[in-house]
């Protein structure tokens, strides 16, 4: 499958690999440079395989509260929330994040690229209550404009300051050029920026205008990085249906006192009980990668294991996300098992880098 902004990256030399049977790009220049552009300056990211599901009618606010973890309902309009799909068990289905269009009557769901049709079965399978269920990906174009000079970038390229808008909101936006495009504070970076949705056909104009205006092309290794360094998990790696959201620290984005969600007695019950792991941060002090599925070790016992891991381009030295048993506590030191090394290494509390404007 490719993206409509795919002719671009061939255009501009992009590397070009499989992810989850997307053509996408990994890197143009290098996946250092790309990322200390997004830290320094502005990169932009083609992320149009993301899924976008619409959901509407007098129904649907009813329905997502049950399906999903946050309190539907409260949400103001223009209001974004990270959320959750669960199973019965409160394992994670999908991460994503809700959009407000009208309150009661219209949200949009924009899911993982390699859960879409997954989590489209999924939801249309639990619609008891009648909500109306749209597919929007393939009419959905989805680009981030992220790093300090992203608003300005914007602002010259549509001639309206994204700074004006709050985190995790997001406007509606008429134009000429464009069409109608939704303009969203959030992103997968830390480094601050939009991401906006627009038209499919439209994205190729909107690409090239924020490259001619000085954003730089980024490919998917950056933003891992870039996600990576803020602590932010990925679906696949991080948390999937054998992890829950209280194991992985993002208790912030489930409301237990709501009523019923699907999962909310598996997460009450191991909210009371405790969780026997933790996602925690790793911080290597010698050299060396850490990588996904490599162990973690402690007195000669096994604590845990990675399941995110790289070098940090703005720290210069390993960092990794890990479950470690719960004994395991902050600033503690544990080594990770590099082949045949024992690499020692600081548990941290992510984000290992500082997100821009804290």
């Amino acid at each position: 499958m490719r993206t409509p902004l795919y002719h671009e990256h061939e255009r501009l030399g992009a590397r070009i690999v499989d992810f989850h049977g997307w053509e996408m790009p990994v890197w143009y220049t290098g996946i250092r440079e790309e990322h200390l552009a997004v830290r320094n300056s502005a990169g932009l990211f083609d992320a149009s395989h993301m899924g976008e599901i619409r959901v509407s009618g007098k129904e649907s606010a009813p329905f997502l509260n049950r399906v999903l973890t946050r309190d539907i309902p409260a949400m103001p309009k223009n209001r974004v929330l990270y959320s959750f799909f669960l199973n019965e068990q409160g394992g994670i289905i999908d991460d994503l994040t809700v959009y407000c269009v009208e309150p009661g009557e219209s949200y949009m769901l924009c899911v993982n690229a390699s859960n879409t049709e997954n989590d489209l079965r999924w939801v249309i399978g639990q619609n008891r209550e009648g909500a109306v269920i749209e597919d929007r990906s393939a009419e959905t174009a989805l680009i981030a404009l992220q790093g300090p000079d992203a608003d300005p970038i914007f602002e010259d390229c549509l001639n309206f300051d994204p700074g004006t808008l709050k985190n995790y909101t997001f406007t509606a936006l008429a134009t000429v050029q464009y069409g109608d495009i939704m303009i969203s504070k959030t992103g997968y970076t830390g480094a601050g920026g939009v991401e906006i949705f627009l038209p499919s056909e439209k994205a190729s104009g909107l690409w090239s205008s924020l490259v001619e205006q000085g954003a730089r092309p980024c490919g998917l290794g950056a933003r891992d990085t870039l996600r990576l360094e803020m602590g932010y998990p990925l679906h696949g790696n991080d948390i999937d249906e054998t992890t829950t959201p209280l194991e992985a620290g993002l208790s912030f984005a489930v409301d237990l006192n709501k009523p019923g969600f699907i999962g909310c007695e598996a997460l009450r019950r191991q909210s009371e009980q405790g969780v026997s792991r933790r996602l925690r941060g790793l911080v290597l002090k010698e050299r060396g990668v850490p990588r996904q599925g490599f162990a973690c070790m402690k007195n000669g016992q096994k604590v845990g294991v990675i399941t995110s891991g790289s070098v940090s381009p703005l720290l210069g030295t390993g960092i990794a996300l890990a479950y470690l048993d719960r004994t395991i506590e902050e600033k503690e030191e544990v080594e990770i098992v590099v082949r045949d090394r024992h690499l020692k290494s600081t548990v941290v509390r992510p984000p290992f880098v500082k997100a821009a404007g804290k």
